[in-house]
């Protein structure tokens, strides 16, 4: 048997009910000179300006307006803008052609990713970035090595994304492709960015999760259980949780839902040795099996059960397609010592940023 399997893990159907304010979006020029102080670096008496970049690495459709506001969040703080680069060799390409002679102090990369993936691609058309991939296209040589002078020896490189803060594989492989003589300091938080807030433009929530099969909710009573069952030592109200889609004061918490589709194709050399399955359980237990799918499965950290599962054929080719819809609740950081304040998002705070 030759089995080739094609795997697609998408971030799709996402229905953001985080409810953001949405606010007339303006633009910044790319190549705008940035007036900032200057920073000595005393190891070797080399002064660098404080010069700072953001890749904005998606863009907004529909209703949703989450790049935009970060747009506005990143124009607000005279933070140099891209928004034409989706894959990681357009971005050091950017850097290569637009530095100027002027190295980073900080390269931002902004990603509205809702799992292990990122929307992002490595190379044009190419595979979306996850932990694997970069390493793939690294060791293959097709990334453009980054310009010497790109990175001051201090340069940090800050996401703005969700839950990339534990991901510690991926940040390596940023890190990787990033360096030259200096390595930059990678920075990410294990919570989620969120922008354009009702009260605020910038802060992090706390995520929890639940899943059900797409298209079977179990309804929100079963849902307020999952969660409780999952996070017993949260102090948190699940179940109006699952009843509010929106942060009706400063740091309620609440909840929003995106699905993540599955699709497998393998091929087989005739139609002949393409299995048979009598139930979806049939199906699952093969998918289990395979050492491939069962790897990628482990790494989604979703259980399978919780995915809506169909198989078809075509031709010498099994198609496995699936679909979860993950429900999340955000708890947004407040301030300990006043409760009724927002926890700033810096990145010098490691209670909220892991640094690499």
């Amino acid at each position: 048997m030759r089995t080739s399997v094609k795997i697609s893990v998408l971030m799709a159907g996402i229905i953001l009910m985080a409810c953001s304010q949405k606010k007339e979006s303006h633009r910044v020029a790319i190549n705008k000179a940035i007036e900032n102080p200057i920073v000595e670096n005393d190891s070797n008496n080399v002064t660098f300006e404080n010069r700072s970049v953001v890749f904005i690495t998606g863009y907004d459709t529909g209703s949703k307006t989450y790049y935009t506001d970060a747009k506005e969040y990143f124009a607000s703080q005279d933070v140099e803008i891209v928004d034409s680069a989706y894959s990681l060799q357009e971005m050091l390409l950017w850097l290569n052609i637009n530095y100027n002679d002027k190295p980073y102090s900080e390269i931002h990369i902004v990603s509205n990713n809702k799992w292990t993936e990122l929307p992002l691609e490595t190379i044009i058309k190419g595979e979306r970035v996850n932990a694997q991939s970069i390493q793939e296209i690294i060791s293959s040589g097709a990334l453009p090595a980054l310009n010497s002078n790109v990175l001051q020896p201090t340069s940090k490189l800050i996401f703005h994304a969700s839950n990339l803060g534990s991901n510690m594989s991926l940040l390596d492989g940023f890190k990787q492709a990033f360096s030259t003589e200096v390595s930059p300091t990678v920075v990410a938080a294990e919570m989620v960015s969120v922008f354009g807030g009702e009260f605020t433009s910038h802060y992090l929530a706390k995520p929890y999760y639940t899943f059900y099969p797409t298209a079977n909710s179990p309804g929100r009573v079963d849902l307020a259980k999952q969660f409780k069952k999952a996070y017993s030592n949260a102090e948190v109200d699940w179940l109006s949780v699952m009843n509010n889609q929106t942060e009706r004061y400063q740091g309620d918490i609440y909840s929003y839902k995106f699905n993540i589709p599955l699709n497998y194709e393998i091929d087989f050399e005739s139609d002949e040795e393409i299995p048979n399955f009598n139930s979806t359980e049939d199906l699952r237990a093969w998918m289990k099996d395979n050492e491939k799918i069962s790897k990628d499965l482990e790494v989604l950290g979703i259980p399978l059960d919780k995915f809506r599962l169909y198989e078809t054929v075509r031709n010498e080719t099994l198609i496995i397609k699936g679909k979860v819809t993950v429900v999340c609740v955000l708890e947004p950081v407040m301030n300990p010592a006043y409760p009724s304040d927002y926890m700033i998002p810096t990145i010098e705070n490691l209670r909220l940023y892991n640094k690499l």
